[in-house]
């Protein structure tokens, strides 16, 4: 925790008061701290319970498609989407890895949803792209969207699967080469767990080049 006095800032009847900023008051609600508390406690049991076998075995992987100039598709919803297209960023700015963030892929993706369903969004936007030997990152919290479960049946393994806590889920069932589980019913923490397993992947990528 930060000193008060090393920030500037003084504590009085549970208010911060800023002498920098006159007549400026931040109300400190001890509830809510204890909150914030609590859900990072639990973030970090989490990362602690990461299985780091799993994600070697997801750096040897995109290490071998890097040697070989194989693509990495990434997929996800929501804010594993989110997830897809900064991982997609790093890998490729930071790893000199061939990735492609397919969500990213908007006009394409949405024209494949509209005329063939949701299920052949993301497969119909890379699956003219895709070669075998290219690498699936699958991201899905639940591990049964049905879009990602798409794009795991059409490719050729190799496939690296973030996921949550569901061994029994439809995606974890398919056997990926690697499979990361956050272990939360949480699915703030999971897509949290899953933004620093992928910073991990990225930055241990860039450093052994």
């Amino acid at each position: 925790m930060r000193n008060a006095a090393n920030t500037n800032q003084a504590m009085c009847n549970g208010q911060i008061i800023s002498p920098n900023i006159p007549n400026k008051v931040y109300n400190v609600d001890m509830k809510n701290n204890h909150e914030t508390r609590l859900y990072v406690s639990k973030f970090m049991v989490n990362i602690s319970h990461l299985d780091f076998d799993q994600i070697q075995n997801a750096i040897e992987l995109l290490r071998e498609a890097r040697k070989n100039r194989s693509n990495v598709w990434i997929v996800g919803n929501g804010g594993s989407a989110s997830t897809a297209s900064h991982l997609a960023n790093d890998l490729y700015k930071m790893c000199n890895i061939r990735a492609l963030s397919v969500p990213d892929m908007v006009p394409t993706m949405l024209a494949y949803g509209n005329d063939t369903g949701w299920r052949n969004m993301f497969v119909g936007a890379f699956g003219k792209l895709y070669t075998p030997g290219d690498v699936l990152i699958a991201i899905s919290c639940s591990g049964n969207s049905d879009n990602v479960v798409a794009c795991a049946e059409m490719v050729e393994k190799p496939i690296i699967l973030l996921t949550g806590n569901n061994p029994k889920s439809k995606l974890a069932q398919m056997k990926p080469e690697a499979v990361i589980y956050a272990e939360s019913e949480d699915i703030t923490i999971v897509e949290s767990v899953h933004s620093v397993v992928c910073h991990a992947i990225a930055r241990i990528l860039s450093v052994k080049m």
